[in-house]
């Protein structure tokens, strides 16, 4: 790989962006580089000069997951109500950290895929993982911060109610509207 400049960051945005989409209409392994190229609007040598592998693209699209939820979750409190409700926190504060980790159905199902494809890849496996790890005191933080202002806290490690909003949102996003709200009201007691 070459030295990084704007045009070469430019063409990976835009790399990221097409596996975002491709990957989330095809699957990850059912999307070939030139698909990829062709969404994009490039060449395989600007694939090639960027990425080695597929993988190394799913690493670039988990890294602007990591960039964007890092950013947002930021966003999110600086746009909290005075006066904190638990109507807030179940409602309008799920919502937009359900929006900050998947901001659009194709990303939810790309993040989805890559997951899927880092089952049978123990090297992409640990690169996300090693991603991830970077994100989650950010979320935890964020899930504490929102008890602390309604006087709560949960009745499990907040590590593990992420896992489980995680799990009902990557389920559907309809059920994570439904039921994540009453799960955390349930989980949660005076501090």
């Amino acid at each position: 790989m070459s030295e990084t400049t704007p045009r070469r960051v430019a063409t990976r945005q835009r790399l990221v962006e097409a596996a975002i989409r491709e990957f989330a209409a095809r699957g990850v392994d059912g999307t070939s580089v030139e698909q990829l190229c062709e969404a994009a609007g490039f060449t395989r040598g600007a694939f090639y000069s960027n990425f080695n592998t597929k993988d190394d693209l799913c690493v670039a699209v988990l890294e602007h997951h990591r960039d964007v939820v890092m950013s947002g979750l930021d966003q999110a409190f600086s746009d909290a109500p005075d006066a904190v409700s638990v109507e807030w926190a179940t409602g309008t504060a799920l919502s937009t950290f359900f929006a900050i980790i998947a901001p659009s159905e194709e990303f939810r199902i790309t993040l989805m895929e890559i997951r899927l494809r880092a089952l049978r890849s123990p090297e992409l496996a640990t690169r996300a993982e090693a991603l991830a790890t970077e994100i989650r005191p950010e979320l935890v933080d964020f899930m504490g911060r929102i008890a602390r202002q309604l006087g709560l806290r949960f009745r499990m490690p907040t590590e593990d109610l992420i896992d489980v909003f995680e799990a009902l949102y990557f389920q559907g996003p309809a059920d994570a509207e439904r039921l994540i709200g009453p799960v955390a009201i349930a989980l949660a007691e005076p501090a």
